[in-house]
């Protein structure tokens, strides 16, 4: 017996409900449903009611970009009805109007490597968040089932669905990804932890060319939140799928290839602007370090409520900017008509308000949603035998907390604004912390564990694990008498990285700690941060996570290379039940591929891993939230071993006046929610493709 299920987070409550819905066509076909099933028949009809109609609309009355049409007439492209499916996705959204085809989308970034584009599309998702990720509906996919017990999932996919370079999308796009690379200890991409429950891989199984079923060896309850995750177009690996037609030349398993370098530089479109889509917009230009420009799609299986087909605007085109000042100054010129990512700080607010006019823009405010930014991840897995000793002292991470005047830090770097001063949590927004009255509870806990401005306090923690200044230079060294260097790693580019760095700084060098800030390119701090060697790294978003805790554990339990505090430790891990598992164990454990270290029974990282793995296979929610309550407090009990800043501030966007579609702050659920790498503004929130311009 099989569900279809949507869920739904409420706004005000954070109330988590399931909606079990009859699925119209097997009710027709077998005269009834399960009782299970049937519970909202009045509502299933009514959604299936109007899915039908969107889509009928779309192809009894859609059009086309001119430059397609012309296209069509000169028999260079297949019609419209040959390109999209006969059930298009129908992007349907309050803010949203019938637009108009034309224009660029200029976009810039202070990342050299141009990747944060990703966070644009959409496309490749088999679900979608909906209101504001208070919701999961289809993408990709049209439809889903579940089995009883959350051992099986079925998705249905849209059949027509092709490629952007025509070529016909199918399941065996989605087993590529599974069975030649996710899963392919050869391949260096990790199998992510949604497909891990049970401690064994899930097994994917082709039912039809637009069917598949994942099987599980436990309850699997969260999948359909999983993939509808990361909107940066699988940079995570969390799914494909990928274009099996095109990756086989490249693949050793098909191909005269002897390994996976080539490969791996092909397989992904933001390298590589050859490769096949299913987004939106797919590249036609790439020079690393200086632009990217993408045009539309022919083939974007997506369109408005009036059928026709997305995107409005023909191109978008991101262009690098060396820094934060530069990035501004090509917004006050009218260079840039959209931005939507966190390299600008609110100190720059007053500046952008004064030169809307000049540069022909408005400013817009989106909730950030993080528990605590920015965020600060100290280093358990530190390579110095002598700091690694203290740093896993509780003790001198209350220290470096409780030096932490967070009040300054929300005058100066936020103007104010922001929730409260925050420990360092997950989203206040995520669904444990929302639904009873106990998740409530437990996050003003975590939030306040260590949170208090007490210079004082921090020194005489120091003091107590003998972290004292030996050699009077003015600086505490570690118990042995080395210096006690604290190093702040955080991405190049970003203005609001560095004034709240050194603010840090200011505050730990007050109770006696030499730190400083070394600002370097974000290529280079991810190897820093998959290989352990930092003090402390600082993500600018925070911590915020997404509607439901474990749903990207990087930030909970330091799950995966990227961990957010103890990456050694996140990717072994990653690698359990995986054939990685038990292999280069005579190896130093950053020499490993990826490096990883086992994590000792006594640890707290393995109490807390042990639980996830508990909390992600329990169908019960109330039985799973208090899982993961049991790892939030050893949060609380023994950390914290990652520092937040403030709760929920705002983040700067900027939109030109050209552009419309783009919702406000009041048009969002929970207000935006802009920071979470699992909800991915504003690909997920806000539907880039139904932007259109206005000159």
């Amino acid at each position: 017996m099989f569900r279809i299920r949507m869920i739904r987070l409420s706004r005000t409550a954070g109330a988590v409900w399931v909606l079990l819905l009859a699925f119209a066509l097997i009710l027709s076909a077998c005269g009834g449903g399960p009782e299970s099933a049937a519970e909202e028949p009045a509502a299933a009809e009514e959604a299936a009611q109007e899915s039908d109609e969107g889509a009928d609309d779309a192809m009894t009355s859609g059009n086309e970009a001119p430059q397609l049409a012309a296209m069509v007439a000169a028999g260079d492209l297949p019609p419209l009805e040959e390109r999209i499916p006969n059930d298009p996705l129908v992007i349907d959204l309050p803010w949203i109007e019938v637009g108009q085809y034309g224009g660029t989308l200029r976009r810039t970034t202070t990342r050299s490597n141009l990747q944060d584009t990703a966070s644009y599309m959409y496309g490749h998702s088999p679900l979608h968040w909906e209101e504001g990720g208070t919701a999961v509906g289809p993408g990709l996919a049209r439809a889903w089932e579940i089995n009883d017990d959350a051992t099986e999932w079925t998705f249905y996919f849209r059949e027509g669905t092709k490629w952007s370079d025509g070529q016909p999308f199918t399941v065996d796009d989605v087993l590529f990804w599974w069975e030649d690379m996710a899963a392919n200890p050869d391949h260096p991409m990790a199998m992510p932890a949604w497909t891990l429950v049970g401690g064994q891989p899930m097994t994917a199984e082709k039912v039809d060319d637009y069917t598949i079923r994942f099987k599980f060896a436990a309850p699997a309850p969260l999948v359909d939140i999983e993939l509808a995750a990361f909107v940066n177009g699988g940079i995570s690996g969390n799914f494909g799928p990928y274009p099996r037609h095109y990756l086989e030349q490249f693949h050793p398993e098909y191909s005269d290839a002897a390994d996976y370098e080539e490969f791996t530089e092909k397989q992904d479109w933001w390298i590589n602007p050859d490769r096949p889509v299913l987004n939106a917009w797919m590249p036609v230009l790439l020079e690393p370090g200086n632009r990217m420009i993408l045009e539309r799609n022919p083939y974007y299986y997506a369109v408005d409520t009036a059928g026709n087909q997305l995107p409005y605007i023909d191109r978008m085109e991101v262009t690098y900017s060396e820094n934060a000042e530069v990035l501004k100054l090509r917004i006050f010129n009218g260079d840039v008509n959209f931005h939507a990512h966190p390299h600008l700080s609110l100190r720059d607010l007053a500046v952008l308000k004064e030169n809307e006019s000049n540069g022909d823009y408005r400013v817009l405010l989106w909730d950030n949603g993080a528990g605590g930014a920015p965020a600060w991840g100290v280093n358990w897995n530190n390579p110095d035998d002598a700091k690694r000793a203290v740093v896993r002292t509780t003790q001198y991470r209350r220290a470096l907390s409780h030096a932490m005047d967070r009040e300054r830090i929300r005058k100066i770097t936020f103007l104010g604004l922001g929730e409260a001063a925050s420990t360092g949590t997950m989203s206040p927004n995520s669904g444990q912390f929302n639904r009873t009255e106990r998740g409530q509870q437990m996050l003003v806990a975590w939030r306040d564990s260590a949170v208090t401005y007490d210079p004082e306090l921090a020194a005489s923690l120091l003091d107590e694990i003998d972290v004292t200044d030996q050699d009077g230079d003015g600086f505490r060294d570690l118990p042995d008498g080395s210096p006690l260097e604290v190093r702040i790693d955080f991405p190049a580019g970003n203005t609001a990285f560095i004034e709240t760095a050194e603010l840090m700084v200011e505050d730990w060098k007050a109770i006696g700690l030499n730190a400083f800030v070394n600002s370097i390119p974000g290529s280079q701090l991810g190897v820093m941060t998959t290989s352990a060697t930092y003090d402390i790294r600082l993500y600018g978003g925070g911590a915020p996570d997404g509607p439901d805790l474990l749903t990207y554990p990087a930030w909970l339990v330091s799950y995966g290379s990227g961990g957010r505090w103890a990456p050694l430790y996140g990717a072994w891990m990653a690698a359990e039940g995986t054939p990685k598992e038990g292999t280069e164990l005579d190896l130093d454990p950053r020499d490993r591929t990826p490096p990883r270290e086992e994590i000792p029974v006594d640890d707290p990282m393995y109490r807390m891993w042990e639980l996830y793995k508990q909390a992600i296979a329990e169908p019960d929610v109330d039985k799973r939230d208090e899982l993961t309550f049991a790892i939030v407090q050893i949060h609380i009990d023994e950390g914290p071993f990652l520092l937040g800043g403030i709760a929920d501030p705002p983040n700067i966007i900027v939109a030109g006046n050209m552009i419309q579609n783009v919702p406000t702050r009041d048009d969002l659920p929970l207000g935006g929610w802009h920071g979470p790498g699992v909800l991915g503004m504003p690909g997920a929130m806000t539907y880039p493709e139904a932007y259109f311009i206005v000159e």
